[in-house]
């Protein structure tokens, strides 16, 4: 019996830590759509990893940063050069620390003024005390590294 009962209380816990976990993020994207930068950086840890996988060679907010000065030079470099037209969250889904979803993004390359579609998937793995220690977008980059190539 002491063994189911700690079961459920695992998964209860489990439940109410996995629904912070996404609202966390829900509220991450929600200060994106507010331009509230310093809002998303409060989220972080301070050695946050940010990682877009785009080509850093020729799209300038894509490879690896560290920390939340490398994610400050992230949002720093995609409002510099990119003016986004549509940024389409979907598909939320949690396991375990971590909350992933859809993606589709289109916006301009400021530098070549050339169009570009974006569909990743977005993966922040947050840590016991609710802040983001490392943020991923994987998926295909082939339109947005020909849209900054010159």
């Amino acid at each position: 019996m002491k063994a189911i009962a700690i079961s459920v209380l695992m998964a209860v816990a489990f439940s109410v830590s996995a629904q912070a976990n996404l609202e966390s993020v829900q509220d991450i994207y929600a200060k994106f759509g507010q331009g509230d930068v310093p809002g998303i950086i409060a989220k972080l840890s301070d050695n946050v990893e940010w990682v877009h996988g785009a080509d850093p060679s020729v799209v300038p907010f894509g490879g690896v940063r560290q920390g939340k000065t490398g994610a400050i030079e992230f949002f720093q470099l995609l409002g510099q050069n990119a003016n986004i037209t549509l940024f389409q969250p979907s598909n939320f889904r949690v396991d375990g620390n971590k909350v992933m979803n859809d993606v589709r993004v289109e916006a301009i390359a400021l530098a070549t003024g050339k169009a570009y579609i974006e569909n990743s998937v977005f993966t922040f793995e947050i840590d016991a005390n609710g802040k983001v220690v490392r943020w991923e977008a994987a998926g295909d980059f082939a339109s947005v590294n020909a849209a900054f190539s010159k």
